[in-house]
């Protein structure tokens, strides 16, 4: 149904009762998605002013808010900024591409605030916390799970790069100062690795903002090695047009972890779990008592239904290693 929709959105160039029907709840699903017809219509700019009515004084957006339907009616409080749920990252490229339907500076400014916001949020060691300027719990640590790091990058290297829809608009001095913070970020990632046995294995979702080890979040989230974070990483790292020997080297350490910590079906596919121990790459669950379990079933009904404990994103990595090996300089390689 959601596919039929949004087929049907991007043939009829969407009038503004077309996109308030829509979509009920997920605007960070949804925004990406509109065609560039959408955005010559009326509608574009009466949710724009709903997006800019959230927007914090840091430049950032609070999380899981409807702006094809909410309005702002509420006081905002300033620590509501984050990175979490594609929140700041989905408000900056929107605005962005409705001034370049419109030309209108008013989302051209507020885009920048945007940027300006990740750029500020970032920790001199190259990390992006969760939230900010909150601090309080998980909220401050360095902060791969959902992608949230990954997606700040993957925005400040499009500006950096003057590709759509930032380009022929932005200073150069921000799409310098995105370029070094993006390198920064890379060197984070790099520093964060968790080494098993000697080696270089993957990451965990959330890694300590000072010491960089890895940390917990939310009960059912202990430290561990992570599947899912580090193939998003992986997708980074790998996208890189000239990586350094070092991006290499940690390419090559998460993509062995990958083959050793696979679950074979019986189909012959294969499947990861969410974490593993760090100690013995043992997988393990966890329930809201956050006591570590190594069976499923041994956990809540409600955590086991309500929380993906098994993926099989690492096959991504798998399928495009041996191209992506064979595509890199080879002064990367030593």
């Amino acid at each position: 149904m959601k596919t039929y929709l949004i087929t049907l959105i991007a043939a009829l160039a969407i009038t503004s009762p077309t996109l308030a029907q829509s979509d009920e709840t997920n605007w960070a699903r949804q925004a990406p998605r509109l065609p560039d017809a959408y955005f010559l219509q009326p509608e574009a700019q009466n949710v724009a002013s709903n997006v800019m009515s959230f927007q914090l004084p840091t430049g950032g957006w609070p999380k899981n808010i409807n702006f094809f339907r909410e309005h702002c009616m509420r006081t905002l409080d300033v620590n509501e900024g984050t990175i979490d749920n594609s929140a700041t990252i989905t408000e900056i490229r929107f605005l962005m591409r409705l001034f370049q339907a419109t030309q209108d500076s008013t989302y051209l400014h507020a885009s920048m605030r945007g940027i300006k916001y990740l750029l500020h949020m970032q920790y001199p060691n190259g990390g992006w916390p969760q939230y900010w300027p909150r601090r309080d719990h998980y909220h401050a640590h360095i902060t791969f799970n959902d992608n949230a790091m990954q997606n700040v990058m993957q925005l400040l290297r499009e500006v950096a790069q003057h590709a759509a829809p930032f380009q022929h608009s932005l200073p150069d001095t921000l799409c310098t100062l995105a370029s070094q913070a993006f390198d920064r970020g890379i060197d984070c990632i790099l520093r964060c690795q968790i080494w098993q046995d000697g080696q270089p294995a993957v990451w965990c979702q959330q890694h300590d903002e000072v010491t960089l080890q890895p940390v917990g979040a939310r009960s059912f989230e202990l430290p561990g090695l992570c599947h899912h974070e580090s193939v998003s990483i992986l997708q980074l790292l790998m996208s890189l047009p000239h990586p350094s020997p070092a991006v290499v080297r940690a390419v090559e350490g998460a993509v062995a972890w990958l083959k050793r910590s696979r679950i074979t079906e019986a189909d012959g596919s294969y499947r990861w779990a969410r974490y593993y121990n760090i100690a013995d790459n043992r997988p393990f669950f966890c329930g809201r008592d956050g006591v570590k379990r190594y069976r499923l079933e041994e956990i809540e009904e409600e955590r086991q239904r309500g929380y993906s404990w098994y993926g099989r994103q690492g096959d991504q990595i798998l399928r495009h290693y041996e191209a992506w090996k064979q595509s890199i300089s080879p002064k990367s390689v030593k």
